[in-house]
């Protein structure tokens, strides 16, 4: 998200008492997932005109991932 130098570069992030916390999901970054943690993940495409992006927020089980946002994910054009 962003351009050029103000850039950030993850993909994810933790959700709790703050809004974006730990663990943060980007290149380079490893962090143990443990079950109950809440995250998001947001891959968005920022362009000099606009940007594009989804984000949905999960919660880790023992079997997996629990999907918690209730949004139609289809493309809507603006």
């Amino acid at each position: 998200m962003g351009l050029g130098k103000d850039q950030v570069k993850f993909v994810g992030h933790g959700v709790g008492l703050e809004l974006d916390e730990f663990p943060v999901f980007a290149k380079g970054l490893f962090m143990k997932l443990e079950k109950g943690m809440t995250f998001a993940i947001e891959p968005t495409f920022v362009f000099p005109d606009g940007a594009v992006g989804i984000e949905n927020t999960f919660v880790l089980w023992d079997d997996g991932v629990e999907k918690l946002t209730l949004y139609d994910e289809n493309v809507i054009k603006l």
